[in-house]
């Protein structure tokens, strides 16, 4: 991966993360973080990884997320200064979830 793709990558995964804390309501009590970003070489598409706790709100924030992915873009259009601004596709981290479960299980093991 270019040093440019992993800036952009930053880039994207502060700016996302302040647009969602300001702009997108999610169910009370639900905490959606944005883990990582992946872009493509052409900065076409980037995977946006998200997190959320308590579990049992993912679908609800993923859902939440991909209605307001067209806001999202725009708004994060407003703050970039690349001249393009990647379509986002928003999936839950799965090496979030395969993490906690480790450490759950290594919480036991004590």
């Amino acid at each position: 991966m270019s040093e440019r793709i992993i800036k952009i990558n930053e880039l994207i995964k502060q700016k996302l993360s302040q647009i969602i804390v300001k702009e997108i309501e999610f169910p009370e009590n639900a905490l959606v973080t944005i883990t990582r970003v992946q872009t493509t070489p052409d900065i076409k598409a980037s995977k946006v990884f998200i997190s959320v706790l308590p579990e049992k709100f993912r679908g609800t924030a993923l859902e939440t997320l991909r209605k307001n992915k067209k806001n999202i873009r725009n708004l994060l259009k407003k703050q970039m200064t690349t001249k393009f601004v990647p379509n986002l596709n928003f999936l839950v981290d799965e090496q979030e979830i395969f993490a906690s479960e480790i450490d759950k299980l290594l919480d036991e093991l004590k």
